[in-house]
């Protein structure tokens, strides 16, 4: 059996070394983003003191030395620093002061692991991806992987809520070791709002395919709409739900030629108000892990006032700091035995915030928030920009379009997650703002003609005509 995995990972190692030669440092990106997804630390790790390495990781350094070596060859693009960098510097600072001005060796290292790995190297994927050269072929590649991607997380999830264990890998994810979520669709992440997230990303991308596709191509992309739907309802989590919906609405709203855009919003919304008021009382209390009950499902719904008062209060105290980075569950058992609150705060005590803002607000108080909030404004801004640009090639529009579409099942997720302590949810979306961010050269080209557009109908009988 060692023989076995040992020629498995040779054979691994030279496939990855083709094609990050081959893919440039997209490919090498993606292949961070695949290991970290669903080879990360369950599947494989190596103890090395304090900080294990995993596949990702490992890989993460061999896209830096890609990077600083395509530099030096003059195959890179970097760019000046830009208002958009500061902040995400100044966000920075900010939390490595909060973090080492408070215990950061908490709970094993907690606070100082969650800045380097959930930020800091998140952080270092972005700076590539911001001077990355992106091509036609290579946004088409990420639109393809992400989708097919998306197709592998909806097979997963729905083999897992009908427990056909044989078509879910890896078999970690079935493992009963990792007993949170069992029983829902919560996939390599091992957490079924992150693996709605992703998956909803994906079901965008393959979208992104739409124009370039002939009449069957598209009889199939329809097709495989439904199972990225199965997929997303398998993991049991209304937030993933409302992301992936907001996901599919903000692709749909910008691609609907304006005439119809109104109704097909519109009704799109009241069918979805529809759905929510005749199945509201399900959607409040179901059962959906293999060791939660109904009513702990109407429990959850309960705790996120409970948390909003907690929060509030721990605010009200440091407002502008905050009690520290990663320092929430140290912090947050003083306020709960606030009696002047009618709700029950104490059910909150083996919880973290469910809120990204939330969080951030009481760890780094309204600095960190501020600057959070200011950086993903600005990320979004730019990604408007390039999917309006009158100028930009389709492509690039539709890179644009795609982060509008993260941004869209980011949103409600992180409003009921903190989805910023989720392995590998920071660095797609880190990844995405890079992507977005190094094409915006494309912004400046005033004087390159209009080119014929295929999102419209118009330009699609003028391609088809030319």
């Amino acid at each position: 059996m060692e023989f076995l995995l040992a020629i498995g990972a040779l054979a691994g190692l030279c496939w990855a070394t083709v094609i990050c030669v081959r893919g440039g440092l997209v490919a090498t990106a993606l292949l961070v983003l695949l290991a970290g997804s669903c080879l990360g630390h369950p599947f494989f790790n190596l103890p090395a003191g304090p900080v294990p390495l995993t596949l990702d990781r490992m890989l993460l350094v061999v896209l830096l030395a890609q990077c600083v070596v395509y530099r030096r060859w003059g195959l890179t693009d970097p760019k000046p620093a830009t208002k958009t960098d500061y902040l995400l510097v100044a966000f920075l600072i900010v939390l490595t002061v909060s973090t080492l001005t408070h215990d950061y060796r908490y709970r094993n290292w907690l606070p100082a692991s969650q800045l380097i790995f959930f930020y800091f190297l998140p952080a270092a994927m972005y700076w590539v991806m911001r001077q990355t050269r992106w091509t036609a072929q290579g946004a088409g590649c990420l639109f393809a992987s992400l989708g097919l991607f998306a197709v592998y997380l909806s097979i997963t999830a729905m083999a897992e809520t009908h427990q056909v264990w044989s078509l879910v890998y890896p078999k970690y994810i079935a493992s009963p070791e990792y007993s949170e979520f069992l029983g829902r669709g919560r996939g390599p992440f091992l957490n079924p709002a992150a693996n709605g997230m992703v998956l909803g990303l994906g079901m965008c991308a393959a979208l992104m395919w739409w124009p370039q596709l002939r009449r069957r191509g598209k009889l199939l992309l329809l097709a495989s709409l439904p199972v990225f739907a199965y997929g997303v309802y398998s993991t049991f989590t209304r937030s993933a739900w409302l992301g992936a919906g907001l996901g599919l609405l903000v692709v749909v709203a910008l691609t609907t030629p304006r005439g119809w855009r109104l109704p097909v919003v519109g009704g799109a919304m009241l069918v979805s108000l529809a759905i929510v008021a005749g199945g509201w009382e399900h959607l409040v209390a179901f059962k959906r892990d293999k060791y939660v009950s109904v009513e702990d499902t109407a429990e959850s719904a309960r705790l996120r006032p409970i948390l909003l008062v907690v929060a509030w209060n721990m605010f009200l105290d440091r407002p502008l700091l905050g009690c520290g980075y990663g320092q929430y569950i140290e912090e947050s058992p003083a306020y709960l035995d606030d009696r002047t609150s009618d709700l029950p705060l104490e059910k909150a005590r083996p919880y973290r915030q469910h809120n990204v803002w939330l969080s951030l607000l009481t760890e780094t108080g309204l600095i960190g928030m501020g600057l959070f909030t200011a950086l993903m404004f600005s990320w979004t801004r730019i990604a408007w920009q390039l999917w309006t640009s009158p100028r930009a090639p389709d492509w690039v529009r539709q890179m644009g379009l795609l982060f509008l579409a993260c941004e869209g099942v980011y949103l409600p997720n992180a409003m009921f997650q903190d989805m910023s302590i989720i392995p590998m949810v920071n660095m797609i979306l880190f990844f995405l703002a890079g992507a977005v961010f190094s094409l915006t050269p494309w912004l400046a080209a005033a004087d390159a003609p209009r080119p014929l557009r295929v999102w419209e109908p118009e330009g699609e009988l003028a391609l088809a005509a030319h």
